[in-house]
């Protein structure tokens, strides 16, 4: 199971990594749509500019729920399992 982890890039974009699926992990981006769940490799997070962030998942789901485009079914059901939750352990992108 992956740790939930706050993503940041250098235009100050926020994601959540909600999950691994396989060699993907499934990505729920900040923006000014619907919130969505994606499914990203390590490898294209880290060409999109996104680094670790200590911010608490569990902050940013609340957050995230609260978007006022509103939330996917599947990115509600993530972000409601961080948001009750008590992670707090990061996840390394290598």
């Amino acid at each position: 199971m992956t740790q939930p982890t706050v993503i940041i890039n250098q235009h100050r974009q926020t994601a959540l990594i909600v999950a691994a699926s396989g060699k993907k992990l499934l990505v729920i981006k900040l923006g000014k749509g619907k919130l969505t769940v994606t499914a990203s490799s390590a490898e294209e997070i880290r060409q999109q500019g996104y680094t670790v962030s200590d911010y608490s998942p569990k902050q940013a789901a609340l957050s995230y729920l609260q978007h006022g485009a509103g939330v996917s079914a599947r990115a509600h059901k993530f972000l409601e399992k961080i948001a009750n939750s008590e992670c707090s352990a990061n996840l390394e992108l290598i």
